[in-house]
Order: C-alpha cells, then sequence, then structure tokens
C-alpha cells in the first residue's frame, strides 16, 4: 500500500540522514582526538541506505502515482538523498586528510565547520522526515555566520586547513539544499520564492 512504502521511504531517509550526522560527530570527535578511522565506514553505509531510499521512492513513482504533498516529499526525497550522498563523501575526505597528519590549524577548521553547520543539517532534516516546521528568519544568520567563518580562515598558509575549508563549503551548500527541499516539502514553490537566499551558494 501507498502508505506503507511511504513510511518506509520515510524511515530510510530519517536512517540516512542520522547516518550522515553521526559521521559528522565522528569527524569532529576524530579532528580533536587527532585519530581518524571510522568516517569511510559510515560513508559506505550512506551510500547503501541512498540506494535503497531511492529504490523506494522510484517504486512510489512508478506504483501510486503520488499528489500534491506526497509527490513534493518523493521530489525533496530524492534531492536530498544526493546532497547527504555528497555530504558523506566530503566527510571522508576530510578523515582522509587527517590521516596524512594534519596540522592542529587544519583540524580546528574541521571542528569549527562541524559545529556551525550540523545544527542546521539537523533542522533540515526533521522538516523532512517529521514535517517540522524551521526558522526560515534566521537564515540570514547562517549565510552571515559561515561567511564570517570563511574570512577567519581562508588566509590560512596550511594547503590542508584550505582543503579542509573547502570540503566544508562543500558541506555547507549542501545543507542550504537540504533546507531549500525541506522548505519545498513544507510550503511548496511559494515557500521557495520568500527564500531566494537558499539558491546563493
Amino acid at each position: 500500500m501507498k502508505w506503507k512504502a511511504m513510511e518506509k521511504a520515510r524511515n530510510l531517509l530519517e536512517e540516512l540522514g542520522g547516518t550522515v550526522l553521526t559521521a559528522m560527530e565522528t569527524l569532529e570527535r576524530e579532528a580533536k582526538e587527532n585519530e581518524p578511522g571510522e568516517v569511510e565506514e559510515l560513508f559506505w553505509e550512506a551510500v547503501d541506505l541512498r540506494m535503497k531510499l531511492n529504490d523506494v521512492l522510484i517504486e512510489i513513482l512508478l506504483r501510486y502515482q503520488p499528489l500534491a504533498r506526497e509527490l513534493r516529499f518523493v521530489r525533496s526525497a530524492l534531492d536530498s538523498s544526493y546532497d547527504l550522498y555528497r555530504i558523506a563523501r566530503h566527510l571522508s575526505r576530510m578523515e582522509a586528510l587527517l590521516f596524512i597528519g594534519s596540522p592542529e590549524c587544519a583540524r580546528d577548521v574541521a571542528v569549527g565547520g562541524m559545529n556551525l553547520i550540523r545544527p542546521w543539517l539537523t533542522i533540515g532534516l526533521e522538516a523532512l522526515t517529521r514535517g517540522r516546521p524551521y526558522p526560515v528568519e534566521e537564515l540570514p544568520f547562517l549565510e552571515s555566520s559561515f561567511e564570517d567563518f570563511w574570512n577567519e580562515n581562508v588566509k590560512t598558509e596550511s594547503p590542508t586547513a584550505m582543503g579542509m575549508l573547502m570540503h566544508c563549503e562543500g558541506i555547507y551548500n549542501h545543507t542550504k539544499d537540504i533546507l531549500r527541499s525541506a522548505l519545498y516539502y513544507l510550503e511548496g514553490s511559494k515557500g521557495l520564492e520568500r527564500t531566494p537566499i537558499l539558491f546563493i551558494s
């Protein structure tokens, strides 16, 4: 039945999002302790979950012809599954930088980036999986906070720190894409019209 398939998709999306959030927390811990080694495994878990989720979403499209809010969820979940995969990939590459031996400044960039981005990724995932509205009016503060974070670190002379910063930027942009997908699911196209900041990367 359609409602069972929709519930399965929602649960898989929540599990995928939880895996990526765990990977972010793990990377932050690894950067603080300078002991990498667990994020890559979480990345492959995310890859497997994304494939399962997309199979269910395609089945919903082909068999049940979802309408209105259901269709918006399917589209948003498909888009977000890609963004979550890309975030997980960035995290695995950041861990690889830790493996080759990162100076403290590079580890600090990783920790700072995760602290800034993770709360907003959580908000986007809760909006998608639980239908929980989020504070759209605070998005300009997110944008300015990341801009400040970028400006504080972009003048680094460490190639590894710059690599970390570039990965943080990628994670940030994919997080904004997830927030955009969540708003589309909750409010449709009209919601996106009042948040042009989500289209700036």
